[in-house]
């Protein structure tokens, strides 16, 4: 991997944490629970709002790799108990209280860099084919700087989610798949995998061996020689787009990780993800 593609692993990481920790703190569940969602919906609902109140349908599309009946539970029961705009405004406040309760020695000022550096590559990227990203860009931003900050770390978070839905969909691995050849790189227990997803133990039997017909996994679920150079390969084409944010920010990529270490040291220390094995 060349040094450009690793720089653009490493900031997919760094910007996935400082967005997922929404998913697990009590500040967000609190605030979803006084809008009137159930728990089930919380984080379906709470995702898929900047897209509008749309048909399950369509979560099930952008989402990938949940068993459907999860998303048909909470979708579109969801926009009968909060709109969209409530929902994404009570998450938007979650996100600024869960960050200066976790980070409160990180100054303004570099809240406001990472502000800056983050639009400076949303400005720059193409959103032809990531819908989940430029529903969050479509979203109005709001005036409080954390808060903004967040919303703009979101958009390029699903950014990457979306080129890695659509690396996915070409090498023509469906969403029951996709978690097996994830559970296959050990980084996250199959247990885990199947519980937060919920595939029937059928469902995922019937993905081992549609990949087994493929050479890509052996009867243990482990990876193949071939396997794993096919995920490999699948990570790389992810990267390789998001090489585009190193290219936008140039000379200040370091300082971008750099800025935004603090908060992922915060985030993990200060709770941030309490609900982490009872979600998704």
């Amino acid at each position: 991997m060349t040094d450009r593609i690793e720089t653009a692993a490493k900031l997919g990481a760094n910007t996935n944490l400082v967005h997922g920790f929404i998913y697990f703190a009590p500040e967000a569940t609190e605030r979803y629970n006084e809008i009137g969602l159930t728990a089930e919906q919380h984080y379906f609902a709470s995702r898929a709002a900047p897209m509008g109140p749309v048909p399950a349908e369509v979560v099930i599309a952008t989402f990938f790799n949940f068993h459907p009946p999860m998303t048909h539970a909470a979708i579109p029961g969801a926009w009968a108990n909060a709109t969209p705009e409530a929902i994404q405004g009570a998450r938007m406040a979650a996100a600024g209280a869960v960050l200066r309760r976790c980070c409160p020695d990180v100054p303004d000022e570099d809240i406001a860099a990472i502000t800056e550096l983050a639009g400076r590559v949303i400005a720059g990227l193409g959103f032809e084919g990531k819908p989940l990203a430029a529903a969050n860009l479509a979203v109005e931003e709001p005036t409080d700087p954390w808060e903004r900050m967040w919303q703009r770390i979101t958009v390029l978070r699903e950014w990457r989610g979306d080129v890695h839905v659509a690396a996915l969909t070409a090498a023509d691995v469906d969403a029951v798949e996709a978690l097996i050849l994830h559970a296959a790189t050990e980084q996250v227990p199959r247990a885990a995998l199947i519980s937060t997803r919920q595939w029937p133990e059928a469902d995922w039997a019937a993905g081992v061996e549609r990949l087994r017909a493929r050479g890509l996994v052996d009867g243990d679920e482990q990876f193949t020689d071939a396997g794993r150079a096919f995920r490999d390969d699948i990570e790389l084409r992810t990267n390789e787009a998001c090489g585009r944010w190193v290219d936008l920010l140039g000379d200040d990529v370091d300082r971008f990780r750099s800025l935004l270490r603090p908060l992922r040291v915060g985030l993990m220390e200060g709770g941030a993800f309490a609900a982490m094995g009872r979600s998704r």
